[in-house]
């Protein structure tokens, strides 16, 4: 009895600490990173430039044709959403028409359920009805807060869309996050974080603010932590909220623009880092100030996992690296407890520099929200 207590609270450790991976990924798959409401079809080619691999889109010849062009895989509605008005015959349509196309990637079951009060049964109706109509696409849903997925699991695709920034602290959304990789591992099903990339203010009538809290679009910086960070948590791919919707049109604030494609960019440089499997535990740490280990969520204030890129991965040596992701707005410092790691070099790859280990095992300060990519990392001492 005691050996097996002893198990299920390193399991439900490595859990909260983000470093048990529900299956290893493959090494060279690419990375699903889409955004919503990409707007015509003339911008297509921007976002596949941009290294956008898929988008949220409408199932009809104009915009899956333009999508095939452009290299874009489409989330897309078919014809009718779960809930009030669901339309099984739209469905049937649907995948008669359109569910062999290339560019079609997934069928979208359904927006939000959660906070638009539609049911887990009136969600799965949807996606009984896509199978009965003989669809051979993956199904995919979004909730808004992740633990409702305890009950909202009904599809291939499980993805959480937390927006944060302006009105919380970003904690909240690796808090929700973690509810959707633990989901997803149960049924071997994949996770796409969808992470905000605008300013709340563009739709205060959706969402009003108290004074003194005022909205504003994530920075470079915070949208970094966020991608990263979800990775860290267990997800498969990444979304974006959004492009153009009509009211928020990114490319009219090219600072956002300019980070998020920064940002996607650096993931497609480094992307058999970003789909290595894990590899073990990290070393055991502590924090420099003991009081400040969980952030406002009350989870580790720096997440941190070990992964192993495979040998002929393009661009990144093989080996076994670190990420590391401050999820707080404060400077953080942690201790490896292993006396064997004291005065070990490692190689920071966006320094390209080396950073010591100091001879008791503390390694430098992460700044606030900042993502460190490390290694290869040299075999235990």
């Amino acid at each position: 009895m005691p050996s097996r207590v002893s198990a299920l609270i390193l399991v439900a450790l490595a859990l909260f600490t983000g470093c048990l991976h529900r299956r290893p990924a493959a090494v060279h798959r690419s990375v699903p990173i889409g955004i919503y409401s990409p707007g015509s079809t003339s911008n297509l080619p921007i976002l596949r430039q941009a290294g956008f691999s898929h988008v949220r889109g409408s199932a009809n010849r104009e915009f899956l044709d333009a999508a095939q062009s452009a290299g874009l895989g489409v989330l897309a509605n078919p014809g009718t959403s779960a809930g009030v008005g669901f339309n099984p015959a739209a469905v049937r349509t649907s995948v008669r028409l359109w569910d062999r196309h290339p560019a079609l990637w997934a069928w979208y079951l359904s927006d939000e359920p959660d906070l638009n009060e539609v049911s887990p049964a009136e969600v799965s109706l949807v996606r009984r009805t896509l199978l009965a109509a003989g669809s051979r696409r993956p199904s995919a849903l979004v909730v808004y807060r992740g633990p409702s997925l305890a009950t909202h699991h009904d599809a291939d695709i499980l993805m959480v869309d937390r927006y944060p920034v302006g009105w919380q602290p970003l904690a909240a959304f690796f808090q929700h996050m973690r509810h959707g990789a633990v989901a997803a591992g149960v049924g071997h099903r994949s996770f796409i974080a969808v992470i905000q990339s605008f300013d709340w203010s563009v739709y205060s009538d959706i969402h009003p603010f108290p004074e003194p809290i005022t909205p504003r679009p994530p920075t470079t910086r915070e949208l970094r932590c966020m991608a990263w960070g979800a990775r860290v948590i267990g997800a498969d791919g990444l979304f974006f909220y959004c492009f153009d919707d009509g009211r928020w049109r990114i490319r009219e604030h090219p600072e956002t623009w300019e980070g998020l494609c920064q940002v996607v960019r650096e993931i497609r440089d480094r992307e058999p880092l970003f789909t290595a499997p894990r590899w073990g535990l990290p070393p055991r740490s502590e924090n420099l100030e003991p009081s400040r280990r969980f952030n406002e969520a009350i989870e580790p204030s720096v997440i941190w996992s070990a992964v192993r890129v495979s040998p002929g991965a393009p661009g990144i040596p093989p080996g076994t690296y670190w990420i590391q992701v401050n999820t707080t707005a404060e400077f953080h410092q942690l201790r490896i407890r292993d006396a064997g790691w004291a005065g070990v070099a490692l190689h920071d790859l966006d320094r390209d520099t080396l950073r010591q280990i100091d001879a008791d095992g503390w390694m430098e300060p992460l700044s606030p929200y900042e993502v460190r990519l490390m290694g290869p990392i040299p075999d235990r001492p």
